[in-house]
């Protein structure tokens, strides 16, 4: 039994860890910028095992990234910055049109359809994540299940 001892009490701490939790964006896409477009919005879902927070997010093809939401006051729309974007646990959070968006302002250059550009997505817990946004057509029906058949 001695023998066991000092191994076993090596190993203890490794027994206590596991695996982060598993935080998936999916879906990431914005529309082609017609015209001289200088900003664009990004959408995506994010679903995450425990509950985490989107702090920010940066990307080469902008001078500056911001979250934002789409709202209604006094019977005009209008987006409001936000500090951040709950992800309850379990959950999918769609940032979408109608809502929750990463703002793009000051693009490098236009964006095209058939593209793609890396965003980097900063969480409280996650850390950073860098997933790939695909450019869609002005007409194209976004990706994700509502495209599902």
């Amino acid at each position: 039994m001695r023998r066991w001892g000092l191994p076993l009490f090596l190993l203890a701490p490794l027994a206590s860890c596991s695996q982060p939790p598993e935080l998936v964006v999916h879906d990431a896409w914005t529309r082609d910028t017609v015209g001289r477009t200088s900003n664009a919005a990004v959408f995506m879902t994010i679903k995450s095992d425990n509950s985490d927070r989107l702090i920010a997010a940066s990307t080469p093809v902008a001078r500056k990234t911001d979250l934002m939401t789409m709202g209604a006051r006094g019977g005009v729309i209008g987006m409001k910055y936000v500090q951040g974007v709950d992800i309850p646990a379990g959950t999918s959070v769609s940032l979408n049109p109608t809502g929750l968006h990463v703002w793009l302002d000051g693009l490098e250059h236009p964006l095209l359809a058939g593209e793609t550009f890396p965003l980097i997505l900063k969480f409280q817990k996650a850390g950073e994540r860098r997933i790939v946004v695909s450019i869609i057509d002005p007409a194209a029906a976004p990706p994700g299940p509502q495209t599902e058949k």
